[in-house]
């Protein structure tokens, strides 16, 4: 927009139009929120019986709630650059964590935003390489977990906690960070890695440049474990019994050689047997969930009294999910419900009610499998930002006017020697290495206890997830896709030398 300026120059007025795209009160402010590790079906929204999460399902309630959303990488490194990027697995080269893999080349959400005039800011965990790449954000401020490799200096939450004294205390809980059981926080709530996130973000929204759109990027790092709540969530799980984990029949008749290698490198013997540390385990969980969920309503209380909340955008995902000890298992890392189905919450700024259908707001859709890499379309179309040719994933916003038929059918993913396709209903994955098949209907069957992919009636949801997953990875050059058929590479069986893996329990002081 074009707008007459009084500049002085050598004590002269000097008058001019100048053309400055950042300076339009119509555009509206984009907040994502990402938590680590959380899987969908963990908010009381989603039909969790006992976690409590009144804000984040207040946040579902006021927009779209894709139930069916999937991590196309269900892991952490890689699942973030998807969202950043727009791209899938094969577009960021990356389907597995490697920490040391520079970010990809090409266009960035913060990058194109910024050059739009927004201004842009990030605040939590990146796990980016290098250490502090800013990913094209105008600030960043960092809380990698300990992870130290390629720089010698405490990020910016440890700064935090060693300034205020708590420095010898943050580690004293001596959890490893993929470990599972329950520690109270050694520090206090404020010098929490989910204090601090909270507290910088609503920093930033006092401290912004008032006459532009902003973009802010709030990357809360738990439930990933250490799972070491505050005393005051504990508290409101210490006396609770969550319901057994589940265990589908799949585990015996189609166990998988990655399931072994993640039990030992996640020392699963350690659990097994031992229901006192599963139920610790889910009560840190949830409790760590509510500590996310409480100071979520502390941000959005922010907005509104910033002013900002009723022309801001509010999008809520999470990398990935975490099997909570159902089928045997813990972590994520696979396209089963807890590793790859996420929260993922769409919600319109107050602003933009009257452009939208009202039938598609505040509803539950389990209808599109969508996925991370259509977090930046979405935030582009939503901008004004002109979406890059590059880009694979899907603007939202047809889903929620009339024109919904326009969004894809099918969602491909691939995380190591695993594939995975769903249409919203049913999710099929095939690993690439047994050349076994699974099938499981998210309708009728959430939690995968039933696998349906050698059953004669469901021959034809096989067929056709299958030929998609094959055109998927064909037109990517996959080798393990061809001539129309998918095609096993077996190799010797992952994970069953004796003894422990090498543990990746801890990452604190991890040097490449």
């Amino acid at each position: 927009m074009s707008q007459e300026k009084n500049v002085t120059r050598v004590g002269l007025p000097v008058f001019a139009d100048v053309e400055d795209v950042a300076r339009d009160g119509d555009r509206p402010n984009l907040l994502v929120i990402s938590m680590d590790q959380l899987r969908g079906d963990f908010l009381g929204i989603n039909g969790h019986p006992i976690t409590r999460t009144p804000h984040l399902d207040q946040l579902a309630l006021s927009g779209v709630n894709f139930r069916s959303a999937m991590s196309e990488c269900p892991v952490c490194c890689p699942a973030r650059r998807i969202l950043m990027t727009g791209l899938d697995p094969y577009g960021i080269h990356m389907n597995y964590n490697r920490d040391l893999q520079p970010f990809p080349e090409g266009p960035k959400l913060a990058e194109l935003l910024g050059s739009g005039g927004y201004q842009t800011h990030a605040v939590g965990k990146m796990h980016t390489w290098p250490p502090r790449d800013r990913m094209g954000f105008g600030d960043i401020e960092v809380n990698e977990e300990g992870r130290t490799a390629g720089h010698e200096y405490p990020d910016d939450y440890q700064l935090h906690v060693q300034e205020g004294g708590y420095g010898p205390l943050l580690n004293a809980h001596g959890m490893g960070n993929n470990q599972y059981g329950c520690r109270e926080s050694p520090v206090p709530e404020p010098y929490t890695s989910t204090g601090w996130t909270a507290d910088r973000a609503m920093r930033f929204l006092r401290r912004r440049d008032p006459s532009r759109p902003f973009f802010l990027y709030v990357s809360f790092d738990k439930p990933h474990p250490p799972l070491t709540p505050p005393r005051e969530f504990l508290d409101l799980y210490r006396h609770t019994t969550f319901p057994e984990p589940v265990r589908g029949a799949w585990v015996d008749n189609k166990p998988m050689a990655k399931h072994r290698s993640v039990k030992q490198s996640q020392n699963w013997d350690q659990y097994t047997g031992r229901p006192e540390v599963i139920q610790e385990s889910l009560r840190g969980y949830a409790a760590c969930i509510t500590h996310i969920d409480s100071r979520i309503g502390q941000l959005l209380g922010t907005l509104r009294e910033t002013g900002v909340l009723a022309n801001t955008w509010i999008m809520v995902v999470a990398d990935h999910g975490d099997h909570c000890f159902d089928h045997d298992l813990v972590a994520k890392g696979d396209f089963f419900t807890g590793s790859a189905n996420i929260p993922y919450l769409l919600v319109p700024a107050s602003t933009a009610l009257e452009n939208l259908d009202p039938a598609c707001i505040s509803r539950r859709d389990q209808d599109h499998a969508v996925g991370l890499q259509d977090v930046m379309p979405t935030l582009l179309e939503l901008a004004g930002v002109e979406i890059p040719d590059s880009v694979t994933g899907r603007s939202l916003l047809p889903l929620l006017r009339e024109d919904s038929s326009e969004f894809r059918r099918h969602l491909c993913g691939n995380i190591g020697p695993l594939y995975g396709v769903s249409d919203g209903r049913y999710v099929f994955q095939w690993d690439s290495i047994s050349n076994q098949r699974y099938l499981f209907d998210l309708w009728e069957d959430p939690k995968n206890e039933r696998d349906l992919a050698d059953r004669e009636d469901h021959r034809g949801q096989v067929e056709a997830l299958e030929e998609t997953l094959v055109g998927w990875m064909e037109a990517n050059g996959d080798e393990r896709a061809k001539d129309g058929a998918l095609k096993s590479m077996p190799r010797k069986t992952l994970g069953q030398e004796p003894g422990y893996r090498s543990s990746s329990w801890n990452n604190r002081g991890w040097r490449p």
